[in-house]
């Protein structure tokens, strides 16, 4: 019998369309498996379900005999984007309703824990809220509970009391971990059908005005806690060489870390690559030789814009003239190290004809060293819409909030960033990006890491993508089709000409 059951919520939603198009499209829920590994290594009796694993058309049947038989303390949601907001409030409803005496736990630092008040104000299925990281939090509640202790003096959560109003704790740093933590993927249901991946660090030293992780603390796992991790995944997994993603807001391993996981990986002949995201800045002071050598195969580069307006404007760099070179030093070196460096474009506050003809120069005087682009509109997260400037900067461009219920019952807010160009409008220019410069073949080599179910073809790949649509997917089948896209692409953005 477990005395709590995790339970991770799946979006019914997807800021990528495709996102739904595969069953073997799939990512575990690594903060979820966190706070399991350190309650199981605290004597905890942990188990942990998730609904992606699930056929059927009413998967919480079978999850609800889970709860049964478990009996659990305890049951804890975990809702980390607003693309899961409503089915995690069916979620509290159905499982208050058939388990009335279970106390119910929801967290999600990036979404419910940033509107704890309102969340629980919504859904009245829950009894606690943690607001931050939920490791050491979530097992000081669970001792509370079973020792029938107030709840007062844990801090970073939300709870209602006797009365039922919403009561707040304070913050407390002490209340989240000083390390990262190597996970028990064995907790994972079906976790060998998800791709591997492991968590390398924390937070991030910049504050990019779109985006929350600055406000996280830093923390990096030591090199030789990622090598043992490697080494629990290649025995799980039963392969020499796993692709795994090294899950982080930023990468910031310094130049020894890296010769250090070069030298232990060629020393003890480890045959595993791996993927991660970070910055032109970090990629620029960085031997791109060495981390080729370390087995950096794929790169999420947050390059957000090559205009230089925007990047000013989102705080990404101080000096774009001095950012952009630099992103063209990286572009090159990593294609002559056979990385492939997946560009990131933000559309962002102010994008107009003039910003996306900016950042459609640069990538075609870049051409050919780029093999990856995901292009989206910018949305406003509960971590950042309450951001005075943004408000301002959006209302100087004639932009607007797309308020349809569709975002706001899930506490997000779509952004139409100038009078020139909608969110919807945008949605179909970043597909018609990754049309013009990404190939299908590219889409699925990056994919491979940190995306796809192990061990699927490139052959079920595209047998599966066809029946989803292959027109609806940000890549080309041949050098035809990319022109066309391209060609559809100039003739929208220069439309009102």
């Amino acid at each position: 019998m477990a005395q709590i059951v995790l339970i991770n919520i799946p979006s019914d939603d997807a800021k990528k369309p495709y996102d739904k198009a595969f069953r073997f499209l799939r990512t575990m829920n690594f903060g979820l498996l966190s706070i399991a590994t350190y309650l199981h290594s605290h004597g905890m009796s942990v188990r942990l379900l998730d609904l992606c694993t699930y056929d059927g058309v009413d998967p919480w049947k079978d999850v609800s005999c889970e709860i049964k038989k478990e009996s659990p303390v305890a049951i804890g949601l975990s809702c980390i984007s607003g693309f899961s907001y409503p089915p995690f409030r069916h979620a509290c409803k159905l499982i208050k309703s058939l388990f009335p005496d279970i106390k119910i736990l929801a967290g999600g630092k990036d979404h419910v824990g940033l509107i704890a008040r309102v969340v629980l104000s919504e859904c009245e299925g829950i009894d606690i809220l943690v607001k931050d990281e939920g490791e050491i939090v979530t097992l000081q509640i669970l001792k509370a509970l079973m020792n029938q202790h107030s709840l007062s003096e844990i801090p970073n959560i939300a709870y209602r009391d006797a009365r039922g109003s919403i009561v707040e704790t304070q913050s407390d740093a002490k209340s989240i971990l000083d390390e990262i933590l190597s996970l028990a993927y064995t907790l994972y249901p079906d976790y060998i059908s998800f791709p591997p991946s492991i968590e390398v660090s924390r937070g991030c030293p910049y504050r990019c005005s779109f985006c929350g992780s600055a406000k996280t603390s830093i923390r990096k796992k030591p090199v030789v806690d990622v090598i043992k991790d490697v080494k629990t995944i290649s025995k799980l997994y039963k392969t020499s060489g796993p692709t795994i993603y090294f899950e982080t807001p930023m990468f910031i391993f310094t130049k020894a870390e890296i010769d250090e996981l070069v030298t232990i990986r060629r020393r003890e002949e480890l045959e595993f690559t791996w993927r991660t995201e970070t910055r032109v800045e970090y990629l620029d002071t960085q031997s791109m030789d060495k981390l080729a050598m370390a087995g950096l195969r794929v790169v999420d580069l947050g390059l957000e814009s090559a205009s230089p307006e925007i990047l000013l404007r989102m705080n990404k760099t101080s000096n774009p003239d001095s950012y952009l070179n630099a992103a063209t030093r990286v572009l090159k070196q990593a294609f002559e190290n056979g990385i492939i460096v997946k560009i990131n474009l933000l559309f962002y506050i102010g994008e107009n004809r003039e910003t996306l003809s900016e950042t459609i120069a640069f990538l075609d005087s870049n051409r050919d060293y780029i093999q990856s682009i995901s292009a989206y509109p910018f949305i406003l997260y509960p971590g950042v819409r309450d951001n005075p400037d943004i408000q301002t900067q959006l209302s100087q461009h004639g932009g607007s909030f797309d308020t349809s219920r569709k975002w706001e019952e899930r506490h997000l807010l779509a952004v139409n960033p100038s009078v020139e160009f909608s969110y919807a409008e945008l949605q179909h220019i970043g597909k018609l990006f990754g049309q013009s410069y990404q190939s299908i073949n590219t889409f699925f080599d990056q994919k491979r890491f940190g995306y796809l179910s192990p061990g699927i073809s490139f052959s079920e790949f595209k047998t599966q993508a066809e029946h989803f649509g292959i027109e609806r997917f940000p890549f080309f089948t041949d050098t035809k089709a990319s022109k066309t896209a391209k060609s559809e692409l100039m003739r929208i953005i220069f439309r009102r000409a």
